[in-house]
């Protein structure tokens, strides 16, 4: 059975006059989820409001993540530059929860591996929230997570995991900008053996040398909030494109 949803991203993004340029990434690794949302969610229409409808995953052909909303909330169509063009992408609810769920798979998790999580977003001074979660598997209470977030209009990304004594560990990064009224930014972080990196446009702006730990869990990949509760829930309220988790 293949998990559901869609993820991003070509691997380095660079702007250029405005305009934003998918490259291939400079690191050799293996994409385990990639949605770029290019097509319109199965069984919708453009361009939306959308409370329902799955995303292909393009890394893993027949797998798909899919909408889940609560409190009015819904998903819709949104654009950016690309290039000389544009490129499809999502706009997430001012009001209400929706996500974009992938179901959990074991190449979600890396492990004690190399792993980089990245994704295209927008938001503007009115859309920041203290939190608001991009992609994430696994929450903050549980004994594994990453998380790519834009708390505060900040880029940042936390992973827990375990030592191999058993006990827990954690990492967080964050950016010390704010990407609001910035227009689309490509945000990733990644770790390359005990080094986790957190970069904005491809520029480092915080590291940790501290990352080696174990990360699996059985949790769902979920994008745009921690999923459909009402309180408490880091709802992103901003645009988002071209999610992509890839190892090595």
């Amino acid at each position: 059975m293949g998990r559901t949803m869609s993820a991003l991203a070509l691997g380095a993004v660079t702007l250029a006059a405005a305009a934003l340029v998918d490259t291939a990434p400079a690191y050799a690794a293996t994409e385990q989820l990639r949605l770029d949302f290019d097509a319109t969610p199965t069984g919708q229409v453009e361009p939306g409001p959308w409370t329902a409808g799955c995303f292909a995953d393009l890394a893993t052909p027949g797998d798909s993540g899919c909408i889940a909303v609560n409190g009015g909330g819904s998903i819709s169509r949104a654009t950016r530059p690309n290039g000389t063009g544009s490129s499809p992408a999502l706009a997430f609810p001012a009001t209400g929860s929706a996500i974009v769920q992938v179901p959990h798979a074991a190449a979600l998790n890396p492990g004690s591996g190399d792993f980089t999580v990245s994704a295209l977003a927008k938001v503007t001074s009115a859309q920041v929230t203290t939190g608001a979660n991009l992609v994430q598997k696994g929450v903050f209470n549980d004994p594994t997570q990453w998380k790519l977030q834009l708390d505060g209009g900040l880029p940042g990304c936390r992973i827990k995991g375990t030592l191999a004594d058993g006990t827990t560990a954690e990492v967080r990064l964050t950016s010390p900008t704010s990407i609001a009224d910035q227009g689309w930014k490509f945000v990733q972080c990644k770790r390359r053996g005990n080094v986790l990196t957190l970069l904005v446009d491809n520029q480092p702006v915080d590291t940790n040398e501290k990352a080696s730990m174990n990360i699996s869990n059985t949790a769902n990949v979920n994008i745009g909030a921690k999923g459909t509760g009402l309180t408490n829930n880091d709802q992103f309220r901003g645009q988002l494109d071209n999610v992509l988790f890839s190892l090595g």
